[in-house]
């Protein structure tokens, strides 16, 4: 391992001459190659999506635009029906000024940039530890995750996840290694990074602390200090202090557990909280249950000599046991197991094992698992997708300033990127409107539904809107109808969307 304070004795002209070449002058290019691969490898990815695969990126894009405009928030009047319109939380901070050179591209290019810096990152982090660890082919244990296609897809999403994937392998890393300095710096980066920010760094602590006593070894508490110094200190420095603890408080006990997990009749959170079936594991994720199997049976062996493969595989089988529970989480498991294999494989003195597995894994998702490539190129896919002659019809027809009303929650953000400074009913989630008045909501989520034949006057007299725009949804057939009927309504049918002025009388 390359420890703190080791230097070379090359003097750097080395390199410059081709009679004194050797494998360490190679080796000092080697990590900026791989990472030059790396961006490559995911800018390829990127290209390859015709637009941002969910409606969240546009969501994330929108706030950075926000913040250009009005600088940091404390407010979130543009979806005044949500719990945060008047005590806002950036409980993504960091990635929203990520965005913020960018917005100018707009949101496709804007979304591909910030795609490429995250990506890289995390494949960068993997290639590091496995560098630092001393194993064999390191830049190939970086790009085995990419084998897998569920957790490509969810790789490619341009959210903030991925900026919390690249600070827990680096995190649990330093955490093994009394890396303190790096340790305070992640974990300072947490809260201003990820909603999540105790709850992950609680549970690589305690899959180190686990490996450590298992293997014989004793708690650090320097280590431990230097978690709390640095989450508390996050904390302390983000713009919305208060607020922050509060929705990181409501995401876990209302949207996770209540919401996601117990479920609630009128709330749907997205297919991603969902669970895989048993095919869509043996599809997709067969080989990373593998890897973690293997990578656990080895590391436990080996843990009297050291517990750094058998923390990450402790870490594995706990992000195994959520992704069990959702899938939102493979995108923990895949990265977080090839990591413990990759520690572990140092015991088995096999040559090529990562040529093999990346050999291996790349042909079992073109045989099996192929079919998330097929959505993440398929553009009319895309739910809450707008063409451009919809949305510069949509600017025209809704003046700046006017309140919409929506049949769901799943394409604000979209909405907010293609109408700016328009007020929308809920973005990120619905429950933080079920949370602010569950009454107004149950009649929000019910209207589209029932379509009773007053419909028009409550959308302009209870959420006090002008404007209706809803998918073009069978399941809507009864309530579009309701509105048209309405004296002065006037309807735009625009593809697989449906966009009423229901004139004056409101706002």
């Amino acid at each position: 391992m390359i420890r703190e304070g080791s230097h070379s004795t090359m003097t750097g002209n080395e390199c410059n001459d081709t009679s004194t070449f050797s494998w360490r002058c190679a080796k000092r290019w080697e990590a900026p190659l791989c990472v030059l691969l790396f961006i490559v490898i995911v800018a390829i990815l990127q290209l390859y999506l015709p637009y941002p695969l969910e409606d969240d990126t546009a969501y994330h894009y929108s706030v950075s635009r926000l913040i250009r405009d009005y600088g940091v928030l404390d407010s979130f009047p543009w979806t005044p029906f949500s719990l945060q319109a008047k005590s806002y939380a950036d409980k993504e901070f960091l990635f929203h000024l990520l965005f913020l050179p960018f917005i100018g591209l707009g949101l496709v290019d804007a979304s591909r940039v910030v795609g490429v810096i995250c990506g890289t990152l995390i494949l960068t982090a993997i290639y590091l530890v496995a560098r630092f660890e001393k194993v064999r082919y390191a830049v190939l244990w970086a790009l085995l995750p990419m084998g897998a296609s569920a957790f490509v897809y969810r790789f490619a999403m341009v959210r903030p996840h991925l900026l919390s994937i690249a600070l827990a392998i680096v995190f649990l890393w330093a955490y093994l290694r009394g890396r303190m300095r790096i340790l305070f710096a992640v974990s300072l980066l947490y809260p201003l990074s990820y909603v999540a920010f105790w709850q992950l760094p609680l549970l690589l602590l305690f899959a180190a602390e686990t490996a450590r006593l298992v293997s014989g070894g004793k708690i650090d508490f320097r280590a431990i200090l230097a978690v709390l110094g640095g989450v508390t200190a996050g904390v302390v420095v983000h713009p919305n202090t208060v607020n922050l603890l509060a929705i990181n408080w409501l995401h876990m006990s209302e949207i996770l557990f209540q919401g996601a997990w117990r479920g609630r009749e009128n709330i749907s959170l997205g297919a991603e909280f969902n669970p895989y079936p048993i095919d869509g594991w043996l599809q997709y994720l067969l080989l990373a249950v593998i890897m973690a199997g293997a990578a656990a049976f080895i590391a436990w062996k080996a843990r009297k000599r050291d517990p750094a493969a058998l923390a990450f595989s402790v870490a594995a089988l706990f992000f195994c046991l959520l992704t069990v529970k959702s899938g939102r989480f493979t995108e923990y498991f895949v990265p977080f197991s090839v990591v413990a294999l990759a520690l572990s494989s140092r015991e088995l003195h096999i040559r090529y094992l990562a040529p093999w597995l990346c050999a291996l894994s790349l042909l079992y998702t073109l045989l099996f698992g192929s079919y998330p490539y097929e959505v993440m190129g398929y553009l009319p896919g895309r739910s809450s997708y707008f063409e451009p002659d919809t949305v510069k019809e949509y600017q025209q027809k809704i003046p700046a300033g006017a309140r919409v009303f929506t049949c769901g929650w799943e394409y604000t953000g979209v909405l907010m990127a293609d109408l700016p400074d328009r007020y929308f009913m809920v973005a990120a989630d619905p429950t933080l409107f079920y949370m602010k008045d569950p009454v107004l909501y149950d009649l929000w989520y019910r209207l589209p539904l029932e379509a009773p034949r007053d419909a028009a006057e409550i959308i302009r007299s209870r959420f006090n809107c002008r404007y209706v725009i809803c998918r073009n949804d069978s399941q809507y057939a009864n309530f579009f109808d309701t509105l048209y009927s309405t004296p002065n309504a006037a309807v735009t049918v625009s593809g697989k969307w449906v966009m009423f002025d229901l004139g004056k009388g409101a706002e």
